[in-house]
């Protein structure tokens, strides 16, 4: 199915991203708000539409405000009439894998990548995959462990890295591990130096 472009229904797309960016914070248990300069800078949107945005929400009760430092504070308002229902449109609507896709674009370390297709689907159905990622070789794990936490909105990821030697000498006893790891369904193959993937296909 062709991912779901949900500008298209909220005509702007500074609007739905400024939702988005509102209520999976919210699913994270994070509604302290925000302050419209921040929000500007995080989403790399104009300051003047951020505004706009941030009034018209505010106007029609789906945001609410306080004011701290003479600063307001963006915040969703749990009793706006069709709270959940906006909840539930942009946590299945939100799509991961771009933004793991980019950060491991910059990762030249690694030997191999594979992440699973389920991570897509993260934010409102755990699928029971053994591994979410796997990695060999070296990367930044507290650097990694900042990108899971601000893409995935605190949700768990299973992940492991090994070396090439602990990948070699597993697969000389046959890990069943590895093996499953390996052969689960939806991996995707993001790199794979070592060519794994045409080894397990012959």
């Amino acid at each position: 199915m062709k991912d779901f472009d949900i500008s298209k229904l909220f005509w702007s797309k500074c609007r739905s991203r400024l939702l988005e960016k509102f209520f999976l914070e919210f699913e994270s248990w994070n509604n302290e708000g925000f302050h419209m300069r921040a929000i500007a800078r995080e989403l790399d949107e104009q300051i003047n539409s951020i505004k706009r945005e941030l009034d018209n929400l505010t106007e029609v009760w789906l945001l609410k405000f306080k004011e701290e430092a003479k600063k307001k504070i963006f915040f969703l308002n749990t009793n706006f009439l069709l709270f959940k229902e906006f909840k539930e449109i942009f946590i299945k609507s939100y799509n991961p894998l771009d933004k793991v896709k980019k950060f491991f674009s910059f990762q030249k370390t690694l030997e191999l990548i594979i992440i699973n297709e389920s991570l897509k689907y993260k934010m409102f159905d755990n699928w029971k995959t053994i591994l979410d990622i796997f990695m060999i070789w070296e990367i930044d794990k507290a650097n990694f462990n900042d990108f899971l936490w601000t893409t995935f909105f605190n949700k768990k990821i299973k992940y492991a890295i090994i070396t090439k030697d602990d990948f070699y000498n597993r697969i000389n006893y046959w890990d069943k591990l590895i093996n499953n790891i390996l052969t689960q369904s939806w991996n995707i193959y993001l790199v794979d130096k070592m060519k794994i993937k045409d080894a397990l296909e012959k």
